[in-house]
């Protein structure tokens, strides 16, 4: 079918006969020539065939009579060269349309290719970029990272990501790089290829929500709540600075770790319970609780995820201890004001009950001492008329506790030892009746041999060590023991139930036992009047513990009081003096307390205390006589001089005596007077003293009190 066939018309197609004639025609004028052309095969498909022609000559005239042609199908390479350039064309279509940045450089950072879209980004062109090292581009804060990332090139797996900042035609932009090592045979790098990408914009929105994130984290770092974030399991996402500082722990020690760690298991079990309840019903929970003596209002709120499921709770805890701590003392002012308004109407009842009891006291008490004075001492009836005194100075020792509870010591002070007070106390009869009282109680005393000395009222504190020893004594059943002891202290730091104190030296009687001891709601109240436990009829008023607390604050001194069931002792803190003890007074005689015929008016409102001091004065020596208000005192001595005043302070009618001597001393300067009461020392007799008054004494009157105040005045 080929040979004698028509060359042209078996292999070429029409469309090449033009272009393959001109190529026969070269072939046939030379020796040899080489050329590609496709043919058409028997099936119809097209192949491409290289051939190699060479001319056979005729020895004679050197015409070709023959071509030998020789061809090699290289359809196959042809069509690689053809898919060779169609990816080629759409590799640099890719590249010159693509937005990132594409290069290519050397082992030692020079370009070898740069992609349009980097010669546009840099305001350059490629060949002022071709050959030279991309790192002068880079800024110098980032190019040891560059660096750094290049090295991990030559190490698998060959790649490395880099973000840095380039000077590019609109300045310094944020560029994030993706480099690939290009190997050869061996694996060693011989080229990078970077793909680029702009991440200015998210640079900067980086920055931007950083510096929101970092308000925002000031905001919740300067909130004195707690403020925790934390997933089902209890792991802490984030946590404010309180959170931390509460706890006592760093961030990086609390966030990503259970918080229930960090709480006592009863605290971390009641919290688990109340966060889980958010988690499982999707809703807010407020609770209260404390912990290591700080309490807490607690809010947890959900926060969802997906679809309406809670996968995280926020919790927020302000610490409530300040204000509890405030609301406590609240209450606790607001129930010592229930208290002082009940121990101040309380004292005005008892005070205005022991004016009135001293008073009537008063005959019972001053005229057995006139009988007693006229009566021979053989005489069978000074014993009964001894007990009728004796009886009445008793129950002015109980007024004497009313005026105690009306907050007012009328007994003068003096420098003692608590040492001896308690002496005299043991050997008193009071005690005496104590022990036969309570004969299985055993009574000790440990005293301070180096105790320092008080300025006191006497006869108040051994009335409180009284008090004292009686309710230890009976708070034990059966045998027992009470001790007595005296200390030394040094106050720097409030007691309990007071808010501050006087920082100092203190003197310190302390009562103790070891019976029951007191309950805390019985605690609270043991020193209010008539609030008492003890058995009615067995002994006791319930003014006990409330005279040892009057006593205790006008020598401006605290009590500590300490119970439990093993027992209760009461601490008495009394400031000390450095003063000596004064020396003891000798017993005086009734002639050193005579008058001589000095006049004397009496001025009271109650008829009976009239007659009762003119009485005592007139069996004295004294010339008395009385009025009976202040009004009449006045007008009296404008006609009728006196030598001294004895002047009621509370009168009923009328000017007080205050008023009374404030009238009387514009009529006669430097008129004496003493004060007499059954009232306690008030301020009108404090006042009426500093305008020149004397002694003040309280009723009912003794012809011994009477007598040596009216002498002292007179002698003054």
């Amino acid at each position: 079918e080929i040979i004698g066939s028509d060359w042209f018309k078996i292999f070429f197609k029409p469309d090449i006969y033009d272009e393959m004639d001109k190529v026969w025609r070269d072939a046939w004028g030379a020796k040899s020539h080489s050329y590609v052309n496709p043919i058409r095969a028997k099936n119809g498909d097209e192949k491409f065939i290289s051939w190699q022609t060479t001319g056979m000559y005729d020895d004679a005239d050197g015409t070709n009579h023959l071509m030998l042609c020789i061809g090699e199908d290289i359809t196959k390479r042809k069509q690689m060269e053809v898919a060779l350039r169609e990816s080629e064309e759409k590799y640099r279509l890719l590249i010159e349309n693509q937005t990132d940045l594409v290069v290519k450089v050397d082992v030692e950072g020079k370009f070898q290719f740069i992609s349009p879209s980097y010669c546009e980004m840099f305001g350059k062109t490629q060949e002022e970029l071709l050959d030279k090292k991309f790192m002068p581009l880079v800024h110098k804060d980032d190019q040891e990272i560059t660096a750094k990332a290049m090295e991990a090139l030559y190490h698998p797996p060959y790649t490395a990501f880099v973000e840095q900042r380039a000077m590019t035609k609109d300045g310094w932009r944020w560029l994030a790089w993706m480099d690939t090592a290009v190997l050869d045979e061996n694996k060693n790098v011989v080229a990078i290829i970077g793909v680029g990408r702009d991440i200015n914009d998210r640079k900067r929105a980086e920055k931007a929500l950083k510096k929101k994130q970092d308000d925002m984290r000031g905001i919740l770092d300067a909130s004195l709540e707690t403020i925790v974030l934390i997933d089902c399991q209890g792991m802490v996402i984030t946590a404010n600075r309180t959170t931390c500082e509460r706890l006592k722990t760093k961030k990086e020690d609390f966030i990503g770790h259970c918080i229930y760690d960090f709480f006592s298991p009863e605290v971390a079990e009641k919290r688990r319970r109340k966060w889980e309840e958010v988690f499982v019903s999707g809703n807010p929970v407020t609770f209260e609780d404390s912990r290591e003596e700080l309490f807490f209002e607690q809010s947890a709120y959900p926060v969802f995820g997906d679809g309406d499921r809670v996968e995280k709770v926020a919790v927020f805890a302000r610490d409530t201890t300040e204000r509890k701590q405030a609301e406590k003392k609240l209450r606790e002012s607001e129930e010592k004001l229930a208290r002082s308004k009940k121990m101040e109407s309380l004292g005005l009842m008892a005070g205005g009950i022991a004016h009135d009891l001293n008073n009537i006291l008063s005959g019972i008490v001053s005229y057995p001492e006139l009988l007693l004075m006229t009566l021979p001492e053989n005489s069978p009836l000074r014993k009964p008329i001894k007990t009728i005194k004796e009886s009445g100075l008793r129950a002015a020792d109980v007024v004497s506790d009313l005026l105690t509870v009306a907050r007012g010591i009328a007994a003068g002070k003096e420098v003692r030892s608590l040492n001896v007070l308690i002496e005299e106390y043991l050997g008193s009869f009071e005690h005496k009746k104590v022990t036969e009282m309570c004969p299985s109680v055993i009574f000790k005393t440990e005293f301070d041999s180096g105790l320092l000395n008080v300025n006191c009222s006497s006869i108040h504190i051994q009335k409180s060590m009284m008090n004292l020893v009686a309710n230890a004594s009976e708070a034990i059943e059966g045998s027992g023991t009470v001790i007595i002891s005296t200390a030394n202290r040094y106050l720097d730091e409030p007691l309990k139930g007071y808010e501050d104190i006087c920082i100092g030296e203190y003197a310190v009687l302390s009562v103790s036992d070891d019976g029951l001891g007191i309950s805390s709601e019985d605690l609270e109240r043991v020193f209010e009047p008539f609030y008492t436990k003890k058995v009615m009829g067995r002994s006791g008023t319930g003014l006990g513990l409330t005279v040892v607390w009057n006593t205790v604050q006008d020598h401006e001194g605290y009590i500590n009081v300490k119970s439990n069931e093993n027992g209760t002792i009461f601490e008495l803190y009394f400031p000390v003096t450095r003063e000596a003890v004064n020396a003891e007074k000798e017993k005086i005689s009734l002639k050193n307390y005579l008058g001589h015929g000095e006049k004397i008016l009496v001025v009271d409102d109650e008829e009976n205390q009239r007659d009762i001091a003119c009485g005592l004065l007139t069996s004295l020596g004294y010339t008395a006589e009385a009025v009976s208000s202040g009004q009449e005192a006045i007008e009296y001595v404008k006609e009728r001089p006196v030598d001294l005043i004895v002047l009621d302070m509370i009168m009923a009618k009328g000017i007080n005596g205050y008023e009374t001597y404030e009238e009387i001393i514009k009529i006669h300067p430097g008129q004496k007077a003493i004060i007499a009461s059954g009232f306690a020392e008030t301020e009108d007799v404090k006042s009426a003293q500093k305008l020149g008054a004397g002694k003040y004494i309280k009723k009912p009157y003794t012809i011994e009190k009477i007598g040596l105040a009216v002498k002292e005045e007179l002698e003054g």
